[in-house]
């Protein structure tokens, strides 16, 4: 697997880390807490995506269904993420959502790990996925201070 995947696969491990805990807990404070730390994982990551790696998806013939379903499955995350965002964190409607959501990224990161991987592979090539790698990697760390 190339570098690029791992990366992508080492922060949905962290973000269903964090998913699998705020499911957990009903507790206010603790829920803002993973509330606010998934925030700064999953926003910077989706964004680093949709500026370096779908793009150059889209333009493929062989890639552009899959990208075109992850981004709307990433517009669907982004609505439910500002809903959840607003919400008090002690309300049970503030869990069952965020069951929700869960459910959500978690169905696209199988999708992303097993359609849009295999998609990407036969559309670009090496060179290819060093540059999105690499400027990945640059525009996560710029939206990541953008949030603090």
């Amino acid at each position: 697997m190339n570098e690029f995947f791992q990366t992508l696969k080492k922060d949905h491990v962290e973000q269903k880390g964090i998913l699998g805990q705020l499911t957990e807990t009903k507790e206010a404070k603790k829920r803002e807490e993973l509330f606010k730390k998934l925030r700064e994982e999953l926003v910077p990551h989706i964004k680093a995506e949709e500026s370096t790696f779908y793009p150059l998806l889209l333009a493929k013939k062989e890639a552009r269904e899959d990208a075109l379903e992850g981004l709307e499955e990433h517009h669907v995350s982004d609505v439910v993420l500002k809903e959840l965002e607003k919400m008090p964190k002690g309300e049970d409607q503030w869990g069952a959502k965020m069951s929700v959501f869960k459910e959500l990224v978690e169905h696209h990161i199988k999708d992303e790990e097993s359609k849009v991987f295999k998609s990407a592979e036969k559309a670009l090539d090496q060179d290819e996925f060093q540059n999105i790698k690499k400027n990945f990697d640059e525009e996560k760390q710029k939206i990541k201070k953008t949030l603090k």
